[in-house]
């Protein structure tokens, strides 16, 4: 973020518990160990915004927000981190007129991910409820999956899925939240999810990893030396 001047901002998804397993959930993205106040204000304390999956419950939500803010206001918990701070750089309120923990209230964003059938007949209380989510990202596989559908790369025409698909869609034109999403194909579907989404995933590392045995095998067999 530095480096970029700010045009490039970092964000780490959480890992909501679920107490029905002995673990937290696992996933391929950057994340924090848990959703507790040391595991959220780890992240926001080092620059970035936050991801918080599988949001399912207005109660979530409330503590979710209440671990990322300053002060009562928005029955903030979090703890100020002093020694983070770089003086005369990141110790300053960037609008000049607030302290810096007013401000940092406001820079970090907090981006929750909605993968559930629960999830999305609660989402219209959640975002009523707890007006501070910024963002509100649709995670299309573990919803499918959570509703015992194939997963299909989170797509499909099932009834049900659809009728998911459009109470989500409604709820948020409702609170006309911005949202996020992934779209990994190019194309025209790339180019309608980027109408859509405020934030949109189109690139993966795993991905371009993958793509490099290939590319590795032909430069070996191009200077390989010849019998």
């Amino acid at each position: 973020m530095f480096m970029s001047g700010g045009r490039t901002i970092p964000f780490v998804r959480s890992v909501l518990h679920n107490p029905a397993l002995d673990a937290p959930r696992a996933d391929k993205m950057h994340r924090v160990p848990g959703h507790d106040h040391a595991a959220i204000g780890y992240a926001l304390d080092a620059g970035a915004s936050i991801v918080i999956p599988q949001l399912e419950t207005v109660e979530q939500a409330k503590h979710v927000v209440s671990a990322a803010k300053f002060g009562t206001r928005q029955n903030g918990t979090r703890s100020a981190p002093p020694f983070r701070l770089v003086p005369g750089l990141t110790d300053q309120g960037a609008d000049g007129q607030r302290d810096v923990w007013q401000n940092l209230n406001d820079q970090a964003a907090i981006m929750v991910q909605i993968e559930s059938l629960e999830g999305i007949n609660n989402l219209d209380a959640i975002l009523t409820e707890v007006p501070d989510i910024d963002v509100v990202w649709l995670g299309s596989l573990d919803c499918r999956i959570s509703m015992n559908l194939p997963g299909n790369f989170g797509h499909g025409a099932e009834s049900e899925w659809l009728a998911a698909v459009e109470t989500f869609n409604s709820v948020m034109k409702k609170h006309d939240k911005p949202r996020a999403g992934f779209c990994l194909a190019p194309g025209e579907e790339l180019t309608k999810m980027g109408h859509d989404n405020v934030l949109l995933v189109h690139a993966a590392d795993v991905l371009k990893l993958y793509e490099m045995g290939p590319q590795l095998l032909a430069a070996r067999e191009a200077v390989a030396l010849k019998k």
